[in-house]
């Protein structure tokens, strides 16, 4: 008798959907400063943290990557060579790693070392692909191979930083833009194109796209959750859609009064992901090793992109304060001190701390309250050691904590 093949199917329930309302008290709520370290200066936190935690030393990029080239390993011979290596011959592997963690930081991908496999790094970048760096030793020839390895993700994305970290280690350095991200498959904003400008859509034709993704972010199935968040970044980005439909957008995730939030409240479903951290954090051995590993953390990202992406939109045309104005109390209590949370939490998640400086410079920008706000929960020296995790591992992340310290600490008190 012949077993027949099976498959094992795994049922995950819908993520949580509910109204991010006013909480409890932010001594409860994460790691914030209590009311009591509150009165101390803004300099002295900085200071005493800095001195005590053992979080806040960062090494340098050229010091990230360390490898003792006595203990380098050959390659194993039981599968082929990827096509995504080069030999690289007359230069030491501490150079070479020294290489690669520089072009990592300039590029703004994380990366992650272990003292068990010193020749392996395990890295992701910001279209959240997943990929190994492994540096081996080359038998009989001599010189070091380095080898990059694809788990997952989007191979267009892939590819671009894999011809950089290859060049790279062969000592080419090519000057990256790492103040913003550049779309994979746009050379122009949509608005800018000649077809576009010509074009005129009613308003049912504007809205149409972004009810198509609160019914995608309604959905039970945890595959079309993220593809309407997927759908939301881009719905917020002026340089990938109509600016009628980008505004729209905008307000229907700052306003949760907002008329068309009524079947389905998407300013709650979007803040739900960025503020119950833990839920959000949660891993999955299930998906251990897979695309689903990330599942959580990127919708969670994607989140804060879509806030990020919003508030930018609302200030630059005269709005946000307009758009703010009935919850001003919510986003001043509740969204802000998460927003530094993840500031303080840079190391392990660069990207999400990125958005979150965004997301507080275009606050500050339109809300002196929020600005106040910032300020008591120690946003200023969470930027600081945010821009001092970016100039060593995260470029990008580096010049948003950056500009936005500066208009912070420019901003007066009330």
């Amino acid at each position: 008798m012949v077993n027949a093949p099976h498959r094992m199917i795994h049922f995950e329930p819908s993520l949580k959907r509910e109204s991010p309302g006013r909480i409890q008290p932010l001594s409860e709520f994460g790691r914030f400063p209590s009311d009591q370290s509150c009165d101390i200066s803004l300099k002295d936190v900085y200071i005493e943290q800095k001195s005590t935690s053992p979080s806040w030393y960062v090494p340098t990029p050229d010091r990230r990557w360390v490898i003792d080239p006595s203990v380098l390993p050959f390659r194993p011979g039981d599968y082929p060579v990827e096509r995504t290596s080069r030999v690289i011959r007359g230069v030491d592997v501490d150079v070479i790693s020294c290489r690669l963690s520089k072009c990592l930081q300039a590029r703004s991908i994380e990366a992650k070392f272990s003292e068990e496999e010193a020749h392996v790094a395990t890295c992701r970048n910001m279209n959240f692909v997943k990929f190994y760096i492994r540096l081996y030793s080359v038998k009989n020839e001599g010189g070091v191979l380095v080898e990059l390895q694809r788990l997952c993700g989007d191979c267009v994305s892939f590819m671009k930083d894999c011809r950089a970290l290859l060049d790279a280690s062969e000592g080419v350095e090519k000057k990256v833009q790492a103040v913003e991200e550049q779309s994979l498959f746009l050379s122009m904003p949509i608005s800018e194109m000649s077809f576009f400008k010509t074009a005129t859509l009613p308003p049912v034709d504007e809205a149409e796209p972004v009810n198509m993704t609160a019914d995608l972010l309604a959905s039970n199935q945890s595959d079309s959750n993220l593809l309407g968040m997927e759908s939301l970044s881009t719905l917020t980005d002026v340089n990938k859609t109509a600016k009628a439909t980008a505004v729209l957008s905008a307000k229907r995730i700052l306003c949760p009064e907002h008329e068309d939030n009524k079947t389905f409240n998407m300013h709650n479903y979007v803040m739900s992901l960025i503020i119950y951290t833990d839920e959000c954090e949660e891993r999955n051995s299930f998906y251990e090793g897979t695309a689903m590993e990330d599942h959580t953390m990127k919708l969670r990202n994607l989140a804060i992109c879509s806030v990020a992406n919003s508030l930018s939109l609302m200030v630059s045309e005269g709005h946000l304060f307009e758009a703010l104005h009935s919850c001003c109390d919510w986003y001043k209590d509740v969204l802000v001190p998460q927003l530094v949370q993840d500031l303080s939490t840079a190391k392990e998640h660069p990207h999400d701390a990125c958005y979150a400086s965004r997301c507080l410079r275009s606050l500050a920008k339109s809300c002196r309250r929020c600005v106040d706000k910032i300020k008591i929960v120690g946003g200023l020296s969470a930027l600081k050691a945010a821009q001092e995790v970016g100039q060593n591992e995260f470029a990008l992340l580096e010049e948003d904590a950056k500009i936005c310290h500066e208009i912070v600490q420019m901003s007066p008190i009330c």
